[in-house]
């Protein structure tokens, strides 16, 4: 939770060290005092982090990995989700990448960005063109 840890004590962990050994990063929201509202925020202060503090150390990849995969791994919650894989919940969500592409979509992505949000295949949120389409489920 690196927007709380810097807003609190004016730094957060020494990631580029932990990295260095090896060790997965999550990234995660803090309590709302002090921290990001939403993961997307979160993960925009790491991006920040990364270009101003960090000189760049972590790709984009990386950042992604943190907030999905690592995650899951960091709340033992890896073997359900984190992973579009079959037998994981199908919580997925969709960014518009018409101005930002690949993985840099997500990080660069505010919540006006979210096209269609599903947890287990069902969807929550979304555009709503998409969202009445039959095959996300609407209009059935």
């Amino acid at each position: 939770s690196p927007r709380s840890n810097v807003a609190l004590y004016g730094d957060t962990a020494r990631v580029t060290l932990i990295d260095a050994l090896g060790l997965p990063i999550a990234l995660g929201t803090d309590w709302m005092p002090s921290g990001s509202m939403n993961i997307l925020r979160e993960l925009r202060c790491a991006d920040e982090l990364n270009a101003e503090r960090f000189g760049g150390h972590f790709s984009d990849l990386v950042l992604w990995r943190m907030v999905t995969e690592n995650a899951a791994f960091a709340t033992g919650t890896h073997d359900a989700i984190g992973m579009l894989k079959r037998g994981y919940a199908a919580d997925i969500t969709l960014f518009d990448a018409r101005v930002r592409q690949d993985f840099r979509a997500v990080i660069g992505a505010g919540v006006e960005d979210v096209v269609l949000v599903l947890r287990g295949g069902e969807a929550l949120y979304g555009d709503a063109d998409l969202l009445e389409d039959a095959a996300i489920g609407g209009a059935g």
